[in-house]
């Protein structure tokens, strides 16, 4: 029995002085901000959003369990070579719904985790009422209360049979014709659902707030179209990623059909033809740039945003990543070593967990991941560690010094 305590009052001891070693380093960090390669942003610091915003303009998901998500996926086809790494990734992902339902279940947590709302309300767009009660059945396991989830169905326009080719993805083309399925929001902020949160979600609602008098969506960089064979059109400075899109729909209704995916297939097809949505996006705020606040890679971190094309973000060091995109399915194989142990250690996050621990494991597998060859996006990204753990430290410093923090 004496071994025991001793063991337990050792392990203990142990935890509480790695939790000491990292608060420690931490505080050097704050005030000695390393500088991040990836990174400098135009927009600054974020302000506090405080109370619920969801409520008035709320997030958005759109997902799909339906034939088009088959084992022919284009992520299945994106890079796909006859190595161990892609075995394994084929086999992991043979499972679609499943892969989704784990990347929801972590995208709900975090989200709740992290944020001090008390309620997020949350429109699904889906293809099928049963995909919707999936995802009701994932958020009951994470909180029956403060995720209000409403459904809306999946709305493509008609007389447009390419939005039904298997390239265009017609699930993820809904995205843009949100103006038209959801006629009585003002404005909403959509996210994919390969995301999760390292910060509170909430601070996205003040893009919208960010946006100037003609401006009616923001979006971040996507810095892969600096290295895409044959070039396509691009907007902003290297390009722009979907997966995080704070939309002002009021806006976006006196576009040209009355949203804007109408508005992007009126205008007409582009050369080379997209592989996706986002592809016709970029192509039409190329030529209708006065629509976009292009906002930094805080709001949207993705293993591309490590690219040496990629604009830098110091707010990225000075205020922390908010979301983590795994794009390419860079949460299910090793696109960036980084990236994938972050999310591997949110799998495990449960509500209430002392962030001092979480932030403890997830900075032993980012150190972990540093040992690798350099062969990586983000390998040699100076800060990276202290941008994809900025909240948790402010959390773990916050209890240890019993200030009033984030909800946890």
């Amino acid at each position: 029995m004496k071994v025991k305590v001793r063991r337990s009052a050792l392990i203990l001891l142990t935890i509480h002085t790695l939790v000491m070693v990292n608060l420690l380093l931490y505080v050097i960090q704050r005030h000695h901000h390393p500088v991040l390669t990836v990174d400098p942003s135009h927009i600054g610091a974020v302000p506090l959003v405080v109370g619920s915003p969801s409520l008035t303009a709320p997030l958005v998901l759109v997902v799909c369990a339906g034939a088009n998500n088959t084992i022919n996926d284009y992520a299945l086809l994106y890079n796909a070579n006859d190595t161990s790494e892609d075995l394994q990734f084929a086999e992991k992902v043979q499972g679609i719904w499943t892969r989704q339902a784990e990347q929801l279940y972590t995208l709900f947590t975090t989200l709740l985790y992290f944020t001090k709302s008390a309620v997020w309300r949350i429109i699904v767009v889906t293809d099928s009422m049963a995909t919707f009660q999936k995802v009701l059945n994932i958020s009951s396991h994470v909180s029956m209360h403060r995720l209000q989830l409403e459904h809306s169905p999946l709305w493509l326009p008609e007389n447009q049979p390419q939005l039904s080719q298997q390239q265009w993805r017609p699930c993820v083309w809904a995205k843009l014709f949100l103006a038209e399925s959801l006629p009585d929001e003002d404005a909403v902020v959509y996210v994919d659902t390969d995301v999760v949160f390292l910060g509170p979600g909430e601070d996205l609602w003040w893009l919208l707030r960010s946006l100037g008098p003609q401006q009616a969506l923001a979006l971040a960089p996507e810095p892969q179209y600096q290295r895409d064979q044959p070039r396509r059109p691009f907007a902003g400075r290297v390009g722009l990623n979907t997966g995080m899109m704070a939309l002002n729909l009021t806006r976006l209704r006196q576009l040209d059909g009355g949203g804007l995916g109408s508005a992007i297939l009126r205008a007409g097809m582009m050369t080379p033809s997209p592989r996706h949505d986002q592809d016709a996006l970029n192509n039409y705020l190329s030529l209708n740039p006065h629509l976009l606040l292009e906002v930094s890679s805080r709001w949207n971190f993705l293993p591309s945003s490590c690219f040496r094309e990629a604009p830098e973000c110091t707010d990225c060091i000075s205020a922390g990543i908010t979301l983590l995109h795994g794009a390419d399915m860079s949460f299910f194989r090793v696109i960036d070593r980084k990236v994938l142990a972050t999310y591997q250690t949110l799998t495990s996050l449960r509500l209430g967990q002392d962030p001092r621990l979480v932030l403890v494991r997830l900075q032993r597998h980012l150190a972990q991941a540093d040992f690798w060859a350099h062969i990586y996006p983000c390998s040699n990204s100076t800060g990276l560690t202290h941008a994809l753990t900025l909240a948790l430290a402010d959390a773990a410093m916050a209890i240890s010094l019993h200030l009033p923090s984030i909800r946890v």
